[in-house]
């Protein structure tokens, strides 16, 4: 039990500081536009644009923060996620995702949403995301794009049994999908070619 508590600890730190990270530049450049407001040479609605676009995508990354690690995402009907992380995309201009209707469950669309999160993570540059599923039920995430890979770091921990103690924010999430995927009664599995991976759930 104390193991499992300490365990749960670490993975909490870990997680909120992803998220902090995460929220850092957001909700840095919305008080760069409030410190602008005012100054000499420049206009108070070029403040106010960085400031409201700025949020929005706070907003956003929280809304997917929320699905994704909170009790949140074992409620919300996956057309709710699918269309959160297809809005998160969208607005940033990099990624074109399909995700069309797989009839799956809340809790296998917190898996997916999570899944397509790291593949967002293999394309430095931008890419396509396609979510599949096939009729036995095995789901696939492909990722194809300019240099798409996983750190090794990341692959490692959803490819392996990993110590709570080895992982870090970085490495964190990887380590929750793969732990997801073993909750919902299957595993993960990791693909990677020259330009595209896959993450497979069976």
């Amino acid at each position: 039990m104390e193991q499992d508590r300490a365990v749960e600890l670490i993975l909490i730190e870990l997680i909120s500081s992803r998220i902090c990270h995460d929220l850092v530049g957001p909700v840095g450049a919305v008080n760069a536009g409030a410190e602008l407001m005012g100054e000499a040479g420049v206009a108070d609605d070029e403040a106010l644009a960085l400031m409201r676009k700025s949020g929005l995508e706070a907003a956003r990354r929280l809304q997917l923060f929320r699905l994704a690690f909170g009790r949140a995402g074992n409620s919300v009907d996956t057309k709710s996620m699918r269309d959160a992380v297809a809005q998160s995309f969208e607005a940033e201009g990099k990624v074109t995702l399909q995700w069309d209707e797989i009839g799956i469950d809340p809790a296998h669309g917190r898996l997916v949403l999570n899944m397509v999160m790291l593949a967002r993570e293999a394309l430095p540059f931008g890419g396509d995301i396609r979510v599949t599923r096939e009729s036995e039920g095995r789901i696939t995430v492909d990722a194809a794009g300019k240099r798409a890979a996983f750190r090794p770091d990341i692959e490692n921990v959803m490819k392996n049994e990993v110590s709570p103690e080895e992982l870090d924010p970085r490495t964190v999430h990887g380590f929750f999908l793969r732990n997801l995927a073993h909750r919902t009664g299957g595993a993960l599995s990791v693909l990677q070619d020259d330009g595209n991976v896959a993450l497979i759930y069976d």
